[in-house]
């Protein structure tokens, strides 16, 4: 019987082999585990394939926009849990690469970027198609006062609060969002005598797609109109959370306050550090006044308009499962924090006050 010596070096050799073909094997079960998991969750979900159609979720789909990540903008097939009978624009997390087109038909799926997917080609002959144009513009000035020192405005207007108003958003129209942000312009001029200039176009429809886009005119303008505006809001609320992010003040409960800030990640944004501070100065503000009004303040790959002003925000107050009252309330908190800063940033700056 020959005997075959096995040297330390072979040895080693063997088990990397081992190893490596072991680690192959797991890799390929995982990913067809994956992709039997993924078919199983594709019964529950929406996507508008060509031969394949399910179901999801809005105020996810919504959230996920809103956290900035990868996105697929999708049509939402007609359900009984579509209660404007319309085919929505929609995005969800995705994996692929950034922008990917299914082939065949006129109405194609698009995987696109957090804010990239707002941007996309205008026509050849340069002439936008009259769906996509938004709504004439409207904008409400508080009275006694040419100089406004706050410019609030909804890119997101369809948004609502489900408990108070039977769904998360209403298509078309200026929601419960635009009811808060009515609240906080109001309550800065009646409250705090803090002049504001606010835009009530509606610009998520009908294409939702190309709501930034259309938000961004509306506040080019603002800004263009109003030179004097110190800070300008981008006013929203959250989607997609386990619960009502809410906190108990003066024995109240007050929907709690995010605020966003865009970076220079995906689009050219240069100075985006300064809303970050500006942010970060607001958040303090707030906690120092109402603690745990703040949920803090969260930096994403999107620029949001900001961009465009040195104090530009976008700040969702609570989630669609708050109430509107909560939200009303947390816009009225929000309020005295602003006016705190703004006056703050008259003594700073004297020649910015107006």
């Amino acid at each position: 019987m020959r005997i075959h010596v096995i040297t330390r070096w072979q040895a080693r050799v063997l088990i990397a082999g081992l190893a490596k073909i072991f680690l192959t094997v797991i890799v390929v079960l995982s990913l067809a585990s994956g992709s039997w998991r993924l078919i199983q969750a594709g019964r529950q979900l929406s996507l508008h394939v060509p031969g394949y159609s399910a179901w999801l979720s809005l105020p996810l789909l919504e959230g996920i926009l809103n956290e900035g990540l990868p996105t697929l903008a999708l049509r939402v097939a007609n359900s009984p849990r579509d209660n404007s009978g319309q085919a929505l624009a929609a995005a969800v997390q995705v994996l692929a690469s950034p922008l990917v087109v299914f082939p065949g038909g006129t109405e194609e799926a698009r995987f696109l970027t957090t804010e990239e997917k707002y941007e996309l080609p205008p026509p050849a002959d340069g002439n936008l198609p009259e769906e996509s144009l938004p709504p004439a513009p409207s904008e409400l000035k508080t009275p006694g006062n040419k100089h406004p020192l706050v410019a609030i405005y909804n890119s997101h207007n369809a948004e609502s609060y489900q408990p108070s108003q039977g769904q998360a958003k209403i298509p078309g129209k200026n929601g419960g969002i635009s009811q808060v942000a009515g609240v906080l312009a109001d309550t800065l001029h009646q409250d705090y005598g803090i002049p504001v200039v606010r835009s009530t176009t509606i610009h998520d429809y009908p294409d939702f797609a190309r709501s930034y886009i259309n938000s961004e005119k509306t506040l080019q303008r603002l800004l263009a109109e109003n030179p004097s505006v110190l800070t300008a809001l981008d006013i929203h609320r959250d989607a997609g959370l386990p619960a009502a992010p809410v906190v108990e003040i003066d024995n109240q409960k007050v929907a709690q306050v995010l605020i966003i800030v865009g970076s220079d990640t995906r689009l050219e944004h240069p100075n985006w550090r300064q809303n970050e501070a500006f942010a970060h100065r607001l958040a303090k503000k707030m906690d120092a006044l109402y603690p745990g009004l703040s949920r803090g303040v969260r930096v994403l790959e999107g620029r949001y308009n900001q961009h465009l002003h040195p104090r530009a925000l976008l700040l969702e107050i609570g989630s669609d499962n708050n109430t509107l009252e909560e939200a009303e309330r947390s816009a009225r908190l929000v309020a005295r924090a602003l006016a705190a800063i703004i006056e703050d940033l008259q003594q700073e700056n004297p020649a910015q006050s107006g």
